[in-house]
């Protein structure tokens, strides 16, 4: 077959496979030269000059034709030939005393005397016969080029008279000559093959197989062999091939060596993805091969606990490119790596050829596969129907396994795989997801361990982050479906994570997740409750956040997002609820103080406010560039970070407008005084600075992004909220307004393919909801223009 370029990277077809064909051109040299010589000596020499030949040259012409005639006449060497004399031996032995001695013990004493003596007249074969038969047949063309040395160097060849006979010296030269060239040759040959052990050490020790060092001989063997029959068989194999060739064969043996190589190769240094890569489509695609290694991990296969071991590792590798539906007995055998059995604790456990740390490593290889699987829809099917196989899966958090043996290693290691696996089936669209999720939620053990894990300040940062990922989706996924029974777990669930998020002290990650958490937990209006009553001091916590300039930009983003949805969703008139306006009235003008940008009057920018937005905001116009870039050439700082710093810092100011809106929105149809609000935003400016304020922000920020797009909607509703309130020409100056709807047209042709783009990626989740565009805002700011208009003339 054809060999890829990338192929000829391999290590063991720089060294060993052109080795090979190296050593196949010699042989195919010493053969060729062994033919020239036979057909010289017979035709030349025997047949034209045989007359004029003295004794000593017509014997030694004899010897080297005979001794140089099997080498020339097969394809394999003497090791081939004689691989399997002695079972010969034992063949013809039976043989014998079936033919003369047919009734066994029965038969005459005479019989069973003469089977006996034909069988040692046999035995005398090998010693008398074949031992020197072998020995011309593997050092022929040592004798050969021995007797012509010794014919060179006499040299005493009869000069004879006959014409015919006047050629018959230089013949014998020629003669003698090519047969001391293939001497040679075939000493140089046999000298190469003391390099191979080097050969086979170094690429051992390239792919780190100095434990499989007998293997890789193996393959070397093997490779000279095929050279040896045709040199092209050189770029048609490497390890990974002859690896899976070994896997296919019907040999246990075969089966363990070609398994090694491969497990080896997959454990490749990190420099050679590539080919791992390469190798990973290769046994992939090979259904027989995967066939082989999924029988293999089955606990009742065939094969020994070794084998079981090495596919293991094999698989791992390989799940991610495993159909399961291709395989129907495939995820039992996968579900069998993480079964215990009674032996692996019993007394007579110490029978098995594994020890307790293989099958620790066949317990984590089994969830690894798992994890690998279940990122596919269709396996998460299969591994969902089949029976049994998620309690296995859901059996180290269920039994509290990782706080009964205190947090030991191996027992984190393996509860953060179960974990792991559960989250990605929990992950699965469609119906698989949802009843996956129902099987999940139903387990009140499974529940009950995964909150001792959030109360336990003693589990790592990761097993923590599983936990919360896994119980966040549960009622999410599952709405009202959510067992009855589980309820109360999923509230003190809720109630820990304002908790996780506010406290400084937790690790960054889990922060941020228990605050992706809130986000996606609070936006209905039981949730909202619970997350509101969780503590006292939430609000003030979330605001503290929120205001806090020092803070991550993640964290405050998080902050904004929560206090909107509780702002929204939640309903109770209580105290909270009264909390929860005042924070939202005092954090309000300071934060669209710190997003919105500076307004030019009559021409000039008002200085205060131009100093004060530049060391806060990112939000600059065009005049602000160049000052920005001297700034970041003064701090020292790449193109790059500056670039990066500007989008974390645009959805901050995405998520901080937004809540901005929705308070603004819900003081206006609670009918507050709009003139004091917007005192309160811009104190001490003109009336209209705040609604010039939204309108230079929408005529700067009309860059084509989600982040530009959602703080042009957000000022848009808020100026329609104000257009809405009577008497609001108090503030809304119609020229101003003229030029709003102008700056929002521009901005709506500037972004309405990125707008199309957004609804098709919706639409294409399954996720689309009633969508307002840039346009229906617009046309209905128009609309309320022109009822206003007739007023104020």
């Amino acid at each position: 077959m054809d060999r890829k370029e990338a192929d000829l990277r391999c290590m063991e077809v720089w060294y060993i496979n052109c080795y090979a064909l190296f050593m196949g051109y010699l042989l195919m040299a010493v053969r060729g030269l062994g033919f020239l010589v036979i057909t010289w000596s017979t035709v030349v020499l025997l047949g034209g000059f045989v007359s004029d030949l003295e004794k000593k040259d017509f014997w030694s012409l004899t010897i080297i034709t005979l001794v140089l005639t099997p080498r020339v006449s097969t394809d394999v060497g003497l090791k081939g030939k004689l691989k399997y004399i002695e079972y010969s031996i034992i063949g013809v032995s039976h043989a014998i005393y079936a033919t003369l001695n047919p009734n066994g013990t029965n038969d005459t004493w005479a019989r069973q005397l003469l089977a006996a003596v034909v069988w040692l007249c046999h035995l005398l074969v090998g010693p008398i016969v074949v031992c020197p038969l072998a020995a011309l047949y593997m050092c022929g063309p040592l004798f050969s080029a021995g007797i012509s040395a010794w014919r060179l160097i006499e040299h005493d060849y009869v000069a004879t008279k006959n014409e015919e006979a006047a050629h018959l010296q230089p013949a014998l030269i020629v003669l003698y000559s090519l047969a001391m060239l293939q001497g040679l040759l075939f000493c140089y040959r046999f000298y190469s093959s003391f390099a191979r052990k080097d050969l086979v050490n170094d690429v051992a020790r390239a792919y780190k197989m100095n434990h499989i060092e007998e293997d890789v001989k193996e393959y070397l063997r093997e490779t000279v062999i095929g050279c040896e029959k045709d040199p092209a068989f050189f770029k048609e194999t490497n390890l990974a091939t002859y690896a899976m060739g070994m896997i296919k064969s019907q040999k246990s043996e075969n089966f363990l060596s070609g398994a090694r190589i491969l497990d080896a190769l997959l454990e490749h240094p990190a420099e050679e993805r590539t080919l791992t890569s390469q190798l990973i489509s290769l046994v992939a695609s090979s259904g027989p091969v995967l066939e082989k290694l999924l029988l293999a991990l089955d606990s009742t296969s065939p094969y020994d606990e070794t084998i079981r071991v090495i596919a293991a590792n094999i698989v791992t590798h390989l799940a991610s490119r495993i159909p399961l539906m291709q395989f129907p007995h495939g995820i039992q055998r996968i579900g069998s790596l993480i079964h215990i059995s009674q032996q692996q604790f019993e007394d007579d456990c110490c029978a098995s050829s594994l020890s307790a740390d293989d099958y620790k490593k066949l317990t984590e290889n089994g969830f690894v596969i798992l994890r690998k699987l279940a990122a596919d829809e269709d396996n998460c099917r299969t591994i969902s129907n089949a029976q049994g196989l998620l309690s296995k899966v859901m059996a180290p958090v269920s039994s509290d396994l990782l706080h009964l043996i205190d947090h030991e290693a191996w027992s984190t290691a393996i509860v953060t795989e179960s974990l792991q696996v559960m989250c990605r089936l929990m992950a699965a669209p469609g119906e698989t997801g949802a009843q996956l999720r129902r099987q999940i939620s139903s387990s009140k053990e499974v529940i009950h361990g995964m909150e001792e894990i959030l109360k336990c300040c003693g589990c790592g940062e990761q097993v923590r982050i599983l936990t919360i990922e896994i119980l966040t989706q549960l009622p999410v996924g599952l709405g009202e479906e959510f067992p009855c029974g589980n309820k109360e777990s999923r509230e003190n669930f809720i109630k820990m994570l304002p908790s996780i998020f506010t406290d400084e002290a937790k690790e960054h990650p889990i922060r941020k997740l228990a605050g992706e958490a809130l986000l996606k937990l609070s936006q209905s209006e039981t949730n909202a409750a619970i997350i509101l009553k969780a503590n006292d001091h939430l609000v003030r916590d979330l605001r503290k956040i929120l205001l806090d300039a020092a803070a991550k930009g993640t964290n405050r983003i998080m902050a904004a997002k929560t206090l909107k949805h509780l702002y929204i969703y939640y309903k109770e008139n209580d105290e909270y609820l009264r909390a929860l306006k005042e924070t939202m009235e005092d954090v309000m003008p300071k934060i669209l103080r710190e997003i919105l940008p500076p307004v030019v009057l009559n021409g000039n920018d008002t200085l205060a406010e131009t100093r004060t937005h530049r060391q806060s905001s990112p939000l600059l116009g065009p005049a602000d560039i160049e000052a920005q870039v001297l700034v970041s050439q003064d701090d020292g700082r790449s193109n790059n970070t500056s670039t990066c710093q500007q989008n974390d810092d645009m959805k901050l100011h995405m998520a901080l407008l937004s809540l901005a809106a929705a308070i603004f929105d819900k003081f206006i149809t609670q009918d507050h005084n709009l003139a004091q609000l917007v005192d309160k935003i811009s104190p001490g400016d003109s009336p209209t600075s705040f609604a010039n304020k939204l309108n230079e922000l929408v005529r700067r920020k009309s860059q084509p992004t989600a982040s530009c797009l959602s703080m042009m909607k957000n000022a848009s509703n808020m100026v329609i909220s104000m257009m809405k309130v009577k008497h609001s020409d108090s503030y809304l100056k119609e020229h101003f307004l003229v030029i709003f709807l102008q700056s929002l047209a521009d901005a709506c042709k500037t972004m309405s393919s990125l707008e199309s783009f957004m609804i098709l990626y919706s639409a294409n989740r399954g996720t689309l909801k009633p969508y307002r565009t840039l346009a229906s805002l617009l046309k209905e700011a128009e609309e309320l223009l022109v009822t206003k208009e007739p007023k104020e003339q």
